[in-house]
């Protein structure tokens, strides 16, 4: 006999249990990665001109609207279980429901989503030195995922029954999540690539640097730790989404815990990328010696294997204190003459 299938009152409640525990978790994170946005390692809280204020409106921005959402979900739920006496119990008020509740909490899990596969390109866009082809390519996918979503969203305060899982607004969301992964797979995946690629060049000239100075194995650089970082924590976000659209197709109520899921998750991995850069830049401030590498390195991104002259790049540790850490790409570039231009942090 196969299992009944989840009822949509059990589907909410699910929804609500899961969206109060991490939003535990995303404050608790949310402080960490607060402190570190607006102080010092020192505790002195940090100038205006030293606070990366594109961190900080993303960061108040998903904090209001996961604020948002569990609120209208809480509202919901005593309309549906403790404030509705009339036929159909709390089934009628989530399958009829179709007033500011409804839409808001769509509208917030859009945004969420929205709002961190921009920012996910915007990271792209720095790291490849403002490529208009990378602004482009990523532009277009997150247009394109915001008309999709605009289309679900119209077509929900039009329905009859104020169900996401209705028959008119399921392919929009269906499109919505799939370009959702997409993106975050693309952006992620050159995020990496282009880590590496760095890494993999400094390794060729930092192993022989550390041959000549130490018979002990060389310590694992920040650019690694960064990598793992950034796909660790884009897995998180990454499987809530693909949990997501496998409801939407299965057309199953467990659509709602799983957006509950996801909607956190950003948040969440947002702020775990940037604990976890600060906590890397902590771990070699306080190691036992303090490394810096002096080696020739062709730092210009652009014609990677072009460059014939080779140039110096020192790094010491706790060289990008006061800047954000979620990933640190250094760039110094000493020419010929002694020019030198500023570094670049992500």
């Amino acid at each position: 006999m196969a299992p009944a299938p989840l009822s949509l009152p059990a589907a909410e409640l699910i929804q609500e249990v899961f969206s109060c525990v991490l939003y535990g978790i995303y404050l608790v994170t949310l402080g960490m990665a607060g402190r570190i946005l607006l102080t010092t390692e020192s505790g002195r809280w940090r100038r205006a001109s030293e606070i990366r204020w594109v961190l900080v409106a993303v960061s108040i921005l998903l904090f209001v609207n996961t604020t948002l959402d569990l609120t209208m979900a809480t509202i919901t739920l005593m309309q549906a279980f403790i404030l509705y006496t009339g036929p159909g119990g709390p089934t009628h008020v989530f399958e009829h429901s179709s007033g500011y509740q409804t839409v808001t909490k769509s509208i917030c899990v859009v945004v969420q989503s929205l709002t961190g596969d921009g920012f996910l390109i915007y990271r792209c866009w720095i790291l490849y030195n403002r490529s208009k082809l990378v602004l482009g390519c990523g532009g277009i996918l997150w247009l394109t995922n915001l008309a999709c979503a605009a289309r679900a969203i119209v077509l929900l305060t039009q329905a009859s029954q104020g169900l996401i899982l209705s028959s008119p607004i399921q392919p929009w969301m269906q499109s919505f999540w799939s370009l959702t992964i997409a993106i975050n797979i693309l952006a992620t995946s050159l995020i990496v690539l282009r880590i590496w690629l760095v890494e993999r060049e400094n390794k060729r000239y930092r192993i022989g640097v550390e041959s000549t100075q130490t018979h002990s194995p060389p310590p694992k650089s920040a650019l690694s730790r960064a990598m793992r970082n950034i796909v660790e924590s884009g897995m998180i976000y990454t499987v809530a989404s693909i949990l997501t659209l496998g409801a939407y197709t299965a057309n199953s109520n467990l659509l709602y815990p799983f957006s509950a899921i996801e909607l956190q998750s950003v948040g969440i991995t947002f702020n775990l990328i940037l604990i976890r850069g600060k906590t890397t830049t902590t771990q070699q401030q306080h190691s036992k010696r303090d490394h810096t590498l002096s080696t020739s390195v062709p730092f210009n991104f652009r014609n990677f294997h072009s460059r014939t002259t080779a140039e110096t790049y020192t790094v010491r540790s706790g060289e990008v204190e006061g800047q954000d850490n979620v990933f640190a790409l250094m760039e110094k570039d000493k020419g010929s003459k002694g020019r030198e231009s500023t570094a670049t942090v992500v």
